[in-house]
């Protein structure tokens, strides 16, 4: 019940960063994160490839709600890219930083891509400009700098809540 209660939170804290706080990203850096993905991988990791799908999903038909896009694009996305994190994780010995920031920038770059190979398919009269592939570059290398700090966040206020239930976040290793 605790883990709900901390992963609902967790969903809804994403939903405001992604609504409010990346303008302040935008305004400072020239980019904008994308939060919902570092949550994703960041659930892919400790809870496996059912709940990084899941969470991914959901997550993901948010963002797609709030942004106007194509509806279920990043759904779609962030759902693959919840199960393949999840999916990597019982190969994956500690929790190293440079791990997380390679992980979560190809997330991001096959998050773009995706986004890119759908529109293709399904608004094919829409063109897609250099500026899109400029903005995906500064989003997955902000999500790259920002993974590690996240992600090791994440973990250290899990294992505060449930110590026990927490344990190593890779137990499938053997």
């Amino acid at each position: 019940m605790i883990f709900a209660l901390f992963y609902f939170l967790l969903g809804m804290a994403s939903i405001v960063v992604q609504a409010a706080v990346s303008e302040y990203f935008n305004a400072w850096l020239g980019a904008r994160p994308d939060p919902m993905a570092l949550i994703v991988v960041y659930l892919g990791l400790q809870r496996g490839k059912e709940s990084g799908l899941i969470g991914g999903f959901i997550l993901g038909l948010l963002q797609d709600v709030l942004s106007g896009g194509l509806l279920g694009a990043n759904a779609l996305s962030k759902g693959l890219i919840g199960h393949a994190t999840g999916c990597i994780r019982r190969n994956v010995t500690g929790r190293e930083a440079l791990f997380h920031a390679i992980l979560v920038a190809i997330a991001s770059a096959f998050n773009a891509a995706l986004l890119v190979f759908l529109l293709f398919i399904f608004l094919p009269d829409v063109p897609v400009t250099s500026y899109y592939w400029v903005e995906a570059g500064k989003t997955t290398l902000l999500n790259t700098f920002l993974a590690p700090l996240l992600i090791g966040l994440l973990v250290g206020a899990e294992e505060r809540i449930a110590p026990a239930a927490a344990g190593s976040p890779y137990p499938e290793k053997s």
